[in-house]
């Protein structure tokens, strides 16, 4: 069958590897609609969605997989399914989990899903009354997308008030002309993700992100720097969790939402139980990265089944080991990173049967050269994963190379 993939990060070159993994495709059989380093040339040109679904129809395209969330919240899965191709991912309504914080607390408020007390603001004017609702700083979030960058913690209200005043001005262009006032929670942080096809909702374990940018959770907040799956998850965690999935589920039938795609839940788990932080509307990168290396299926299975609203005949199976990425990234990242930077010794991942993703890269030639603020994922699962893949981290080397040197489990 043929496959349209969407997206050429990180993310898409691990869901591109695992769809290779399954007898129901070749490799001439997927399709891009973004050129990246780990494609080959059977990238599909277009101005818009609309000409990309007319394009993909009369190919035969008979699935489209969306990684980023961006088109979904550009409303691409609604317009591929007015050409009768069916999608993995939300249609431009449910996108709004993600694509408008607001909307999200609202959903959950509607059923009394567990969130962080919040306060919107639009007008600079009235940052002080809303500062004025909170006992400590509250977190500054913009309201729609940035590119997971769009969230400040500060320190005093002080802090939170000029962030809060930039974010308004226009920090993340129109994403951030609303805001969301938020009360910081403290806790351990977990990623899940679910698969809805419409009538049920089936999840993976947690995994853990390291979303700053420096060693022991320091420095500017960003896309991702590594992740670590799966967690282990005490008692009472894993009763809580079990529990808001539920409640999810109950949420999404009663809504009749009308999308066959991923959730991702950023969940908090405090002393009274798991809090909602965000959604995403797709995997989230770079944990599916390892996530995808720990799992012990066929993904395109599991799509096809969700398309056919036959999610729950899917048991997930996994590796009885950890999974780890490791995210290399580069000097600037994540407002100003530097590019154009040759790549040299990706071959030394080998050694160490480190697998190598390729985020942010392009090539030229036979060259790879830096093409954004995170540059390579290196993935691996197994007791010694961590200490191989750091060795093959010190090897690969690029002008102006950072990574986290404390990514594990936790």
């Amino acid at each position: 069958m043929k496959i349209l993939l969407y997206g050429s990060g990180g993310r898409e070159h691990a869901l591109y590897e695992a769809l290779l993994k399954s007898p129901l495709v070749g490799f001439n059989d997927i399709y891009f609609a973004q050129t990246g380093a780990f494609a080959p040339c059977r990238v599909i040109e277009f101005c818009d969605y609309f000409e990309l679904a007319k394009k993909a129809k009369n190919i035969g395209i008979e699935l489209l997989i969306v990684g980023p969330e961006v088109p979904l919240a550009g409303g691409i899965c609604d317009i591929f399914s007015s050409f009768n191709i069916p999608v993995i991912g939300a249609n431009k309504y449910w996108a709004q989990l993600e694509s408008s914080k607001s909307f999200a607390k609202d959903f959950m408020q509607k059923f009394n899903i567990k969130t962080a007390k919040y306060t919107l603001a639009d007008d600079i004017c009235k940052i002080d009354s809303a500062l004025s609702k909170f006992s400590a700083p509250p977190v500054i979030k913009a309201d729609g997308l940035a590119g997971g960058k769009g969230v400040y913690l500060p320190e005093t209200f002080g802090e939170a008030r000029e962030a809060a005043k930039e974010f308004l001005c226009g920090k993340f262009g129109e994403s951030s002309k609303k805001i969301i006032l938020e009360q910081r929670l403290f806790g351990r942080e977990l990623s899940v993700f679910s698969l809805w096809d419409g009538k049920a909702l089936k999840s993976f374990k947690p995994a853990c992100d390291f979303k700053k940018l420096s060693d022991n959770d320091e420095g500017e907040n960003t896309g991702g720097m590594g992740s670590a799956f799966p967690c282990s998850l005490s008692d009472f965690e894993e009763k809580e969790i079990n529990s808001y999935l539920l409640k999810l589920e109950y949420a999404l039938k009663t809504s009749r939402a009308d999308f066959c795609g991923v959730i991702y839940s950023g969940l908090m788990m405090c002393s009274d139980g798991a809090y909602v932080l965000e959604y995403n509307m797709r995997f989230g990168d770079p944990e599916i990265q390892s996530v995808l290396d720990n799992f012990c299926g066929d993904i395109l299975d599991v799509f096809l089944k969700m398309v056919d609203g036959k999610l729950d005949e899917i048991d997930f199976k996994f590796k009885d080991e950890p999974s780890y990425c490791v995210v290399l990234a580069s000097c600037g990242y994540p407002f100003s990173p530097q590019t154009g930077c040759e790549i040299f010794n990706l071959e030394a991942a080998k050694k160490y049967g480190v697998r190598v993703l390729f985020a942010g890269v392009k090539k030229i030639g036979q060259k790879y050269y830096t093409n954004g603020g995170r540059v390579l994922n290196l993935v691996k699962s197994g007791k010694d994963a961590l200490a191989d893949i750091y060795a093959a981290a010190s090897e690969i080397e690029f002008e102006g190379k950072i990574y986290r040197k404390d990514i594990k489990l936790r």
